[in-house]
Formats: C-alpha cells, sequence, structure tokens
C-alpha cells in the first residue's frame, strides 16, 4: 500500500498545487472553463478506457504472463482507436459549453481525455507499486510541475495544461515499454489478440461502469454551469478538491483490487466482507479529517479569489466519505464477486436521481445546494452497490456451509 500511496500522494500533489496557479493565472471564470474542460474530458477518458480500470486489474491478477500481454495489447489496440474521435468530441463539448474561454475547456477536456490510456491498472494487477511509480507516475508529476513553472514564470493556463498532457503522452509511452519488455518472453506462448470488436464486447460492463461513473462525476458540474453560472467557480473549486482527496485515498483501494480477487469464490467472498468491514470503519476517520482539515485548504486553493460557506465543507467531507467507500465496492468486491453489471446498474439510477435534483439545488441555494444533490445521489448507489454485494457474500456463506454439512 505504501508503495501505490507514493504514486497517488505524489500525483495528488501536483494537481493540488495546479490550481492556486491556474486561478491566479485566469481568474475565476478562466478557471471555471479549464475546470469545466476537465470534467467533460474525464467523461471521455472513461469511455476512451473502456472499462479496464475496473475490470482489468481483477484480470491481471489471476491471470500467467502470456495472458496478461495478450490483455494489455488487446486495450492498447482498442483505446488508441478510440482516443482521436472521442476526444475530439470532448473538446467540441467543453467548447460550446464555456463560450466565455472555449480553447482554455478544449484544451482542458483533451488533456484530461488522455487519462483514458493509462496503464496504472496493469501496474495494480501484477503488484508492481514501483514499476507504476517510475513509469506512470513520475512522467505526469514532470509534465505537471513543467506547466506549473510556466505558468509561475508568467505563461497562460494553457501552458499548464499542456505540461499535463505532455506529461501523459510521455507516461503512456514509458508504461507500455516496461510492460512490453517485461512480458516479451511470453510472447510466443501469448494468445493472438481479438478482433476489436470483440474485445470491446467483452469490456462492455466494466465500461458501462467506468463511464457511468465518469459521467456522474462530471455531469453535475456541466449541469450548475447551465443552471446556475454564478455559482459554478465556487462548486468548481470544491469539486475538484474533493475529487483530488478521493484520489489520494486510491492506494487502499487500488490493494484491495489486486487483494481481493482469488481463483476461489468463497475466498474471495471471505476478502471481500474483511474490504467491507475495514472500509466502512476507514470512511468515518476520512469524513472527520475532512471537516477538520477542508476550509483552510480551499482558501489557499481558492487563491484569495474564491469564497467557500462552511456547510459546503460538511457536504464536501460526506462526499469524500461516501466516494471512498462507494469506490472500494464498485473497484474491488463487485468485480471479484461476478457483479460488475451491478455497478452500472446503480450508476444509472443515483444520476438520474442527482441531476435532476443538482439543477434545482444550484437555482435555488448555489453552489450548496448542488453539492447536497450530489451527495444524495452517490449515497443511492452506495446504497444500491452495497446491498448486492452484501447478499452475494451471504450466498457464499450459505454454498460454504452446505458443502461443509455434506462433507
Amino acid at each position: 500500500m505504501s508503495g501505490f500511496a507514493l504514486s497517488i500522494g505524489l500525483l495528488a500533489i501536483a494537481s493540488l498545487a495546479a490550481i492556486p496557479v491556474m486561478v491566479a493565472a485566469e481568474g475565476d471564470r478562466g478557471w471555471g472553463a479549464i475546470a469545466l474542460g476537465q470534467a467533460v474530458g474525464a467523461i471521455a477518458a472513461a469511455a476512451i478506457g473502456f472499462g479496464w480500470g475496473v475490470s482489468g486489474p481483477a484480470r491481471i491478477a489471476v491471470s500467467d504472463g502470456p495472458l496478461r500481454r495478450t490483455a494489455y495489447v488487446e486495450s492498447v489496440r482498442a483505446r488508441l482507436a478510440l482516443f482521436a474521435p472521442i476526444a475530439a468530441l470532448s473538446g467540441l463539448a467543453a467548447a460550446l459549453l464555456a463560450p466565455q474561454s472555449p480553447a482554455l475547456a478544449v484544451l482542458g477536456a483533451v488533456a484530461a481525455a488522455a487519462a483514458g490510456v493509462s496503464a496504472n491498472w496493469y501496474f495494480v494487477g501484477v503488484g508492481a507499486p514501483y514499476a507504476l511509480l517510475l513509469a506512470e507516475t513520475l512522467p505526469r508529476v514532470i509534465g505537471t510541475a513543467v506547466g506549473i513553472a510556466l505558468m509561475l514564470g508568467g505563461a497562460g493556463g494553457a501552458a499548464g495544461l499542456g505540461g499535463m498532457l505532455g506529461g501523459m503522452v510521455a507516461a503512456f509511452v514509458c508504461s507500455t515499454t516496461w510492460i512490453l519488455l517485461r512480458t516479451r518472453r511470453d510472447r510466443a506462448l501469448a494468445p493472438r489478440p481479438a478482433r476489436l470488436a470483440r474485445v470491446l464486447s467483452d469490456q462492455r460492463h466494466g465500461m458501462g461502469s467506468a463511464l457511468g461513473s465518469a459521467a456522474y462525476i462530471a455531469l453535475p458540474l456541466v449541469v450548475v454551469t447551465v443552471f446556475a453560472p454564478a455559482a459554478q467557480p465556487v462548486f468548481a473549486l470544491v469539486d475538484k478538491f474533493q475529487r483530488q482527496i478521493s484520489v489520494a485515498l486510491q492506494p487502499v483501494i487500488t490493494v484491495a483490487q489486486g487483494w481481493v480477487p482469488r481463483r476461489d469464490a468463497a475466498q474471495s467472498a471471505s476478502r471481500a466482507r474483511s474490504a467491507l468491514l475495514v472500509g466502512g470503519g476507514t470512511a468515518l476517520v476520512i469524513g472527520v479529517a475532512v471537516v477538520l482539515a477542508g476550509d483552510p485548504a480551499l482558501r489557499w486553493l481558492g487563491s484569495g479569489e474564491i469564497a467557500v460557506a462552511p456547510l459546503a465543507v460538511v457536504l464536501m467531507s460526506l462526499f469524500v466519505a461516501i466516494n471512498f467507500f462507494e469506490s472500494l465496492v464498485a473497484k474491488a468486491l463487485l468485480p471479484s464477486l461476478g457483479r460488475l453489471r451491478i455497478g452500472s446498474h446503480a450508476t444509472i439510477v443515483s444520476t438520474l436521481v442527482a441531476l435532476p435534483l443538482v439543477a434545482v439545488g444550484a437555482v435555488f441555494w448555489g453552489a450548496v445546494g448542488a453539492l447536497a444533490a450530489v451527495v444524495v445521489g452517490l449515497l443511492t448507489r452506495c446504497a444500491v452497490e452495497v446491498v448486492a454485494a452484501s447478499r452475494t457474500i451471504r450466498s457464499s456463506d450459505t454454498v460454504i456451509v452446505r458443502e461443509e454439512i455434506d462433507a
């Protein structure tokens, strides 16, 4: 966990450090356009990633070398085929939604969409945190650092986004090179990659869950931009911060993604139960910590230009705690229990619940109302997934007891 935590921590620090510099460089409206573009790009990244971030770690964890090589090659072919059209559409959508700063919105969307070609799920599956650090994390951190340096030197927000995009491209090249070199001995035994249509069909449930998650994360900001533009900079700042905290907590989920899945279904169910109990307690501790540290952190991130109400900080802590627990269930438990489809169904339900509430809340209560609606939708999604996971675990326990009785 410490190895994965180092990568996630460095990425989170770099991303957070870029926010006040961008706000200072472009002002609150320019920052709002960048955040909107990144939100749209996050949906594109999920579509490009096509579910490998959800189902990939479990598949890699239970596969041998030849199958791992084939799985990664299939993912690269599919994601590269999807990248150009999806990134272009995301850029167009961002420009239409942020006409005051279309160039910043487009570049933000494309830079965020590039995350869809990340190979971090492969490193999670093989349990190689320090390879992830060298091949994936450091290029991205260096790219962000270069962008920050350029902005501090007088360049605009576009320079920061360009640095982030360059870091993502470098990370993809380095990661792919490392993976192919590490599996070169398995090349002769590796099955031939399936056709693109077959690969995408096999990934449809993982893609549904990942795309739904990304849409649920990004669409509230789009709704606020359309229905309550005056509240958009505040909502964007709080939303960005709570997402970065959630990213910083990914090491726990990352470790669980490789630890819970086992070839033996009963063992997977037992580990899923342990992860469920420990995750619930951890979520409570995280929520309290965010309440205590949230206000001074947001004042710093806002660079003195964006003020956040205390109630928004409380709602942010609820979001972070619930989102951590939901991510644990959706990414580590449901795939290992064979219930991946539940994640996509739960996302659809929560999106239908949350988005209308976000519009109403933003119009009448501004950023606070929109944040409250996001929390309600996330809680709905979490409840659906936890019920499904718990039922599967209980069913597994029943089968084990029956087998022991028969024996």
